[in-house]
């Protein structure tokens, strides 16, 4: 394994030999891996702490790992919960308000919407003219619309 990571590491170090002119194997450049030091290779991949956490905790009953479980789930909700900014109370009456008004406005525009096309086809049933009318109409004002903004952009 660890003549096969160094090999594809050296793989990947090589240069390209310039146009036209032909590179002998000596001419190559091989990288200088130092045998000690911060950049030598270990040969294995570094396993992640999360892992090794995780073996380590496997002993046990079902009981257990799953008490355990839990608890660390509390613990770490718990800490998360110590680091979120809270908003002060004049913030969340504020945002309450802004969030109810939003809700009542989009309310009362859906309702007379709603109110808007009952009646037209209540109208539209006992007459099928009216409705024609006002479709046509509506259509016709969407294309107008569409291709206004089709110019603009």
């Amino acid at each position: 394994m660890a003549e096969k990571v160094g090999e594809q590491q050296e793989g990947r170090r090589r240069r390209r030999p310039l146009l036209g002119k032909k590179a002998e194997p000596e001419q190559i450049a091989q990288p200088a891996v130092p045998e000690k030091g911060i950049t030598a290779p270990k040969g294995r991949a570094t396993p992640s702490r999360r892992r090794e956490e995780e073996e380590e905790e496997e002993g046990g009953n079902i009981v257990t790992r799953t008490g355990g479980g839990l608890r660390e789930y509390l613990e770490g909700v718990s800490s998360e919960l110590k680091k979120v900014a809270w908003p002060t109370r004049e913030e969340v009456i504020r945002l309450t308000i802004i969030v109810l008004g939003t809700l009542v406005a989009g309310a009362i525009i859906l309702g007379l919407i709603s109110a808007t096309f009952t009646e037209l086809f209540r109208i539209g049933l006992s007459s099928p003219l009216i409705l024609l009318v006002v479709l046509f109409a509506a259509v016709g004002i969407g294309a107008v619309v569409y291709r206004t903004r089709g110019r603009r952009a």
